[in-house]
């Protein structure tokens, strides 16, 4: 029997998560005895468009195409090609596309699912990591910065950071600050230069990535200089992704308080799509993934009262 195949169509070969979904892709591969090919199509909604086009009018096709969604919505289209076509279809993030149509579309043997992080928990974690931070400062304030508000990954994290500091009387302020580090250090150096000036406080700043993070310690780096005020380069930092490589290694150096490392969701889609191409059962429409604090919450230390 032919070896079954699959596509791994991922965004940015330079980003430490998506080669870890790479790395971690390729060893379930090699596990399930499956074939896989990786591809990255860049940001952009229309160029990624194009490269799942070209895979599912590629011969031979591949059995199954695993996905990490430039936008939230916008894959329909080239999924329910590819069900039709008889190819399973996976999405390695949350999506507003109709997944379970999806499903009643495919042909015989093809299904859909999506296998993400559970990014309601993602902002629980946050959420819990800034009521143990601050828990000796009464009423402190916190910056959350985001990546996008109309990520859904963003959003489910801001409610699940919400519902865990809910009665603590933590005062949140929400700055929307682009998923990237550049973004980020623009966004949060325009608010911290009003803010500063005007005289007010903040106690931590909590990021929805740790690229969001690096750039908040830049701005406060350069506002603390621009402004004479040293005390705002010390203001901590938490940030969200939690790589070995970034955010976790960020944390060792002392240069974030916490981190929350993501479950990666690539090595799980490959084992249930291998199933289910190779005659098992079709996967759950949505399997969450639960991520984890880094340090252990129980290890977190709170800070000294202001």
């Amino acid at each position: 029997m032919p070896t079954k195949s699959l596509a791994l169509c991922l965004v940015d070969p330079a980003n430490d998560f998506q080669q870890l979904l790479q790395k971690d892709a390729e060893e379930a591969a090699r596990r399930a005895s499956v074939s896989l090919v990786v591809r990255f199509s860049g940001h952009d909604l229309a160029a990624q468009l194009k490269e799942l086009d070209a895979v599912v009018a590629s011969l031979p096709r591949p059995d199954a195409i695993l996905v990490l969604a430039v936008r939230d919505r916008g894959l329909d289209r080239v999924a329910r090609s590819a069900v039709k076509a008889g190819l399973s279809w996976a999405f390695l993030n949350r999506t507003e596309d109709d997944v379970e149509a999806l499903r009643a579309a495919a042909a015989p043997g093809a299904t859909a699912c999506v296998v993400c992080a559970d990014e309601l928990e993602t902002g629980r974690i946050q959420g819990r990591q800034f009521c143990v931070l601050l828990a000796r400062r009464p009423g402190a304030k916190v910056l959350y910065v985001q990546g996008s508000r109309r990520s859904l990954a963003a959003r489910d994290r801001t409610s699940g950071m919400e519902e865990a500091v809910r009665g603590t009387g933590l005062e949140v302020v929400q700055l929307e600050g682009g998923w990237s580090a550049v973004e980020a250090k623009e966004a949060v150096g325009r608010w911290l230069g009003v803010a500063a000036r005007g005289g007010g406080r903040i106690d931590l700043v909590g990021c929805q990535n740790d690229q969001i993070a690096l750039g908040t310690l830049e701005a406060l780096a350069d506002v603390a200089r621009a402004l004479a005020r040293p005390d705002l380069a010390q203001v901590p930092v938490v940030g969200c992704d939690g790589t070995p490589q970034l955010g976790q290694r960020l944390v060792r150096e002392g240069k974030l308080r916490a981190t929350v490392a993501l479950a990666r969701s690539s090595g799980q889609a490959v084992e249930l799509l291998s199933r289910a191409v190779t005659g098992g059962p079709p996967p759950p429409t949505l399997t969450l993934l639960k991520g984890v604090s880094f340090p252990a919450e129980g290890g977190l230390v709170a800070l000294p009262p202001a």
